[in-house]
């Protein structure tokens, strides 16, 4: 057992099972009076369905006990990103963006002086999926 691949998968898991619920189950999304009621259907329904997984990889992760079970937690913690980034990729072809007028406030950055913006959904997917590239190259070696 990889306990620090381990723990990174964990908390990838944890972050993308709970942290939607938090960002989404609000004024910006899921009740937000602007959206149309099918569409509040669906971010509901992606929010828990991505919950479950994540629920799974983590008992993946803690409780089986079958060779590449924590690999298999991996893959699956890559099924978040990888679809967030084919979303995001293919924005233009159905008008969708990362941000709300009322959503949630981009991070800014100062770098050598510079400010720098950059979108929270993409710099948490961005930063999940390196955390989990590292917890499957530790299981891998």
């Amino acid at each position: 057992m990889n306990l620090t691949a381990n723990v990174l998968i964990t908390l990838v898991a944890l972050a993308t099972g709970l942290a939607p619920m938090k960002a989404d189950f609000n004024a910006t999304h899921a009740t937000n009076p602007l959206w149309t009621p099918h569409a509040r259907f669906h971010v509901v329904w992606q929010v828990l369905c991505q919950s479950g997984v994540s629920l799974f990889i983590l008992y993946l992760v803690w409780m089986a006990d079958f060779a590449g079970h924590a690999l298999m937690a991996a893959i699956l913690n890559f099924n978040w990103a990888l679809t967030f980034f084919i979303t995001l990729f293919n924005m233009k072809r159905f008008s969708g963006s990362l941000k709300d007028v009322n959503g949630i406030p981009p991070f800014h950055f100062k770098i050598g002086g510079k400010d720098h913006v950059v979108d929270t959904n993409l710099f948490g997917a961005t930063l999940l999926a390196i955390i989990n590239g590292i917890a499957t190259a530790l299981l891998l070696t």
